[in-house]
Order: C-alpha cells, then structure tokens, then sequence
C-alpha cells in the first residue's frame, strides 16, 4: 500500500486540477478604440497563450477599428492581451491586460468580440461584449 500512495496523491491532484480548470472564452472578433484626442499609430495586439497577433497601423481620435488576427476561420482563445501603440507625441506604450471571463459565455461557448480602448497618458482597458 505504502508503494501506491504517492500515485494516489498525484492521480488525486490530477483530477482536481482538471475538475477546477475553467473553460476559455473564445473572441471572434477585437476591436480597438482610440479615446485619445490624437491619432495612434503602430497599434498591435497579441493574446496570450496562443501568440494571435493583429497590427494596425493607425487609429484617428475617438475611431474604432477591427484588428485582424491570424485565426484560419477558428475563434482566438486567450487569458492576457498585450497591447502596444505610440501615442501622438510619439511616446510608446506597453499595456498587458487581463482578458475578463464570463464562465456562461465560456460554457455555451458563443464567440465573443474584445473591445480595447486606449486612453490618454497609457492607460488602456479591455470589455467582453456578445455579438
């Protein structure tokens, strides 16, 4: 018995990691909104763990625009986004954000689209909205 213990313990720490892993939110769509009084340039957004990547290459004052990412036709899951732009001073800004969850959306997995709004002096925040 003292031979199958430790496999017990690990079998056991398995299942609990499986039972309480969370389902993704899968986006179909990411828009990005300026709420500066300038223009933004060099704008990109990449989700992680899975490395989708999408760029724009400006973004006019209080506009909002779709970045396209890489999906073949599948929905982009993600846990973090990092998004990077420069600002019209010419400043640039590195933001990671926390993709929010919704366990019902992620349960009925619905796809979703990211809404990103930049704001003034690097700030950046990010909204889950159904299509």
């Amino acid at each position: 018995m003292k031979k199958c213990l430790p496999y017990l313990v690990v079998f056991s720490l398995i299942i609990s990691f499986l039972a309480c892993a969370k389902p993704p939110v899968m986006m179909a769509r990411v828009i990005v909104k300026n709420a500066t009084n300038s223009k933004i340039t060099a704008v990109k957004v990449r989700h992680e763990p899975t490395k989708k990547f999408g760029a724009v290459n400006a973004i006019l004052p209080d506009e909002a625009l779709e970045i396209g990412l890489s999906s073949k036709g599948k929905p982009i899951l993600g846990e973090q986004a990092l998004i990077s732009w420069r600002d019209g001073g010419g400043l640039e800004w590195n933001v990671t954000l926390d993709i929010p969850y919704d366990l019902s959306v992620a349960k009925s997995k619905r796809p979703v689209r990211l809404v990103y709004i930049i704001y003034s002096s690097g700030r950046a925040t990010v909204h889950l909205r159904e299509l």
